[in-house]
């Protein structure tokens, strides 16, 4: 029985382990007019229903091309799975209304984002550096 029990939690100590996300940096180019963004506001960029900052200027959002903890901790943030906001880009491109975001490598972010005015995206907190800011952590 002692040895049953200790199975049990052994097991749902792993089945827990696999749901957790590495913690999630939010970063901007240095010269987006935001210094904080909540998770409703990164779901209508990244929904595509934001195409522009409080300045007027044009929304640069770049995704990750490959799924990770990271894109997946992003999009559960604000409640969308990486399979359904695909389905909303696609509709959209299909539809002429916007373009989905470009994708790049993890190693590529930071130099994206900090190398186009008004851009936004996400990397592994530990990835930040000072040629961006953060403007939300996921944890």
């Amino acid at each position: 029985m002692k040895r049953l029990l200790l199975l049990f939690t052994a097991l749902l100590f792993l089945g827990t382990a696999g749901t957790s996300h590495a913690q999630v940096a939010v970063i901007a180019h240095q010269d987006v007019p935001v210094e904080e963004i909540d998770a409703d506001a990164l779901e209508d960029i990244y929904l595509l229903e934001q195409g522009k900052w409080d300045n007027g200027s044009q929304i640069v959002r770049f995704d990750l091309n490959s799924d990770s903890e990271t894109k997946s901790g992003f999009y559960d943030y604000f409640g969308q799975s990486v399979g359904d906001v695909k389905k909303v880009w696609l509709r959209k491109k299909l539809s002429g209304e916007a373009q989905p975001p470009e994708k790049v490598s993890p190693n590529q972010m930071i130099d994206e984002v900090s190398s186009t005015p008004a851009a936004i995206g996400y990397v592994p907190a530990d990835a930040v550096t000072d040629a961006v800011k953060v403007i939300a952590t996921i944890e």
